[in-house]
């Protein structure tokens, strides 16, 4: 089995992932009802994950408190904070391609790059994200935290297929290998 990178992502149409406090309002005001964008089937597909400390905070103290929703999941948290205590999870200051060769290692298969837009940019700067599946909400929202932040490297990709579910484009790109 080939083991992938996955950023698996929503955002807003002007490419903020949160709002300018962290929320994630905006993912449930879309019109009409909430449309199936494959989560159970990628989720099902996952051998691990990874984020970032903020996106991992965020999880445990705002969208998910007292439940961890990734429970029997291995968690990699990118963080240079190594005072925490979570049997969920494994805090990890490792560069990007280290973790992904542990992760890989441990866990042969799909990984999902869950975020945020530093930690994306940190995989993206070594070009470890085999594929983008992008998510874009039909709403701008005109100031937030971007998913890709000032200073992401130039990235070519090369589109799998788009789509439209409900009124959420989705777009799926896969990562250009360097040329020989």
């Amino acid at each position: 089995m080939e083991s992938k990178l996955i950023l698996y992502i929503a955002m807003s149409l002007d490419g903020y992932i949160a709002e300018p406090d962290g929320g994630v309002r905006f993912l449930e005001e879309t019109p009409g009802p909430s449309p199936d964008l494959g989560y159970e089937e990628f989720y099902g597909s996952l051998q691990a994950v990874i984020m970032g400390g903020t996106t991992y905070r965020q999880i445990k103290n705002e969208l998910s408190p007292g439940k961890w929703p990734y429970e029997g999941m291995p968690c990699y948290v990118c963080t240079r904070r190594q005072d925490q205590n979570d049997p969920n999870v494994r805090f990890t200051s490792l560069p990007p391609r280290r973790l992904l060769e542990l992760v890989f290692k441990e866990h042969p298969g799909n990984v999902w790059l869950m975020g945020g837009g530093e930690t994306v940019r940190r995989f993206m700067e070594e070009n470890l994200i085999d594929l983008y599946c992008l998510y874009v909400m039909p709403t701008a929202l005109g100031s937030g935290i971007p998913l890709f932040p000032p200073g992401f490297p130039k990235t070519s990709l090369r589109l799998e297929r788009c789509g439209a579910i409900g009124e959420i484009a989705e777009l799926v790109y896969r990562r250009q290998l360097p040329s020989a």
